[in-house]
């Protein structure tokens, strides 16, 4: 998929749009003349002058007047679907309708057009070995590990330098939108590549967002992918309960879609889900489907709240290292094209 509206970076942004309003000298002048009137007079006001708006990405949160100088990171283009009339800057975000699916409406998406991870939407996990499933990786905020290059997200699974195969150490990147990106239903969808080799463990997944007083499993998760390099050629759609949780295997709670050489390829997985059902896929082709019964408890169906997605490449762990760690597949990549939230459309 071609992108389009590559950033590179702010500086070079700012710099132009600096150059587009000074060719506008009556609108420049008048905003001057306007906020010296609250901000000239350091002396006379002890106001500290700068961006006010905290949704700007200059925001500066000690300012006292606001000098007009916000900057807004946004779609520009007003064919889009996503147009923002408050953006300055272009972030490369920008959808046509035809890439909204049918009966929904756009919610949020990033087309990982930028030159690093916007901070905006994500958030950046940092934990030693063994935090989560036994997985042998730390997660670290490195750029060698998370990095965003001509349009995709590369999520890099690295072997320790100097590497002792005796204690082996490996590093990798988790990243989720919890508190920045968040919704109740929709559809949600990730375009991506999978790595190879055994001992890796990609996942795409969502989590409750009301996880931090309740707890796991107790708040609910929706595994929109998951695959295990030992065994190339499926991937996995699951949700967990406090009923039912962990190994799901084999149960109405997990899905399973088989296609040889799935690795060496860009998918589309997705998941649809509203009150009363969930859904999976891969490029359109339905392989999990569940229905809400009548009469839930929460324990069976605690997904009626907002929640919020997860991407991440473990290594080793209680499913992907289930034989072994090959050591000669480093580095490994997990490359995300796209990350797309739809709200089902109300009629």
């Amino acid at each position: 998929m071609e992108k389009k509206h590559h950033l590179t970076s702010i500086n070079r942004y700012l710099f132009i749009t600096i150059s587009l309003f000074s060719c506008n000298q009556n609108n420049i002048d008048t905003s001057i003349t306007e906020t010296n009137k609250d901000c000239a007079g350091v002396e006379a006001g002890n106001n500290i002058c700068g961006c006010t708006d905290s949704t700007a990405i200059n925001f500066n949160a000690v300012a006292t007047a606001d000098d007009g100088t916000c900057v807004f990171l946004g779609c520009t283009d007003p064919e889009s679907i996503n147009y923002d009339s408050l953006a300055t800057i272009d972030d490369g975000n920008c959808l046509g309708q035809e890439e909204i699916a049918e009966g929904y409406t756009y919610f949020w998406n990033d087309e990982f057009n930028g030159d690093s991870l916007d901070r905006r939407f994500w958030n950046i996990d940092v934990w030693w070995p063994g935090y989560v499933n036994n997985e042998s990786q730390s997660y670290t905020e490195k750029e060698e590990n998370i990095s965003v290059q001509n349009g995709k997200l590369f999520i890099m699974a690295l072997k320790e330098n100097p590497f002792d195969p005796n204690n082996p150490a490996y590093s990798s990147g988790r990243i989720n939108t919890k508190d920045k990106v968040e919704l109740q239903y929709g559809r949600w969808e990730v375009r991506a590549k999978l790595p190879n080799g055994v001992g890796t463990w990609p996942a795409i997944w969502m989590l409750n967002s009301n996880i931090d007083s309740i707890g796991w499993p107790d708040c609910g998760e929706i595994d929109i992918m998951e695959h295990v390099g030992y065994d190339p050629n499926r991937v996995f759609f699951s949700i967990h309960t406090a009923d039912n949780f962990g190994d799901v295997h084999g149960t109405n709670q997990q899905g399973v879609y088989m296609m040889e050489g799935i690795e060496n390829d860009y998918h589309i997985y997705s998941v649809e889900w509203d009150s009363t059902y969930i859904r999976g896929f891969v490029d359109e082709f339905l392989y999990f489907n569940i229905d809400k019964t009548e009469n839930s408890s929460f324990n069976q169906w605690p997904f009626d709240s907002p929640f919020f997605l997860i991407i991440n490449l473990a290594i080793g762990g209680n499913w992907g290292g289930v034989e072994g760690i090959d050591n000669s597949i480093f580095p490994a990549s997990f490359i995300i094209d796209y990350a797309r939230i739809f709200k089902k459309e109300h009629r």
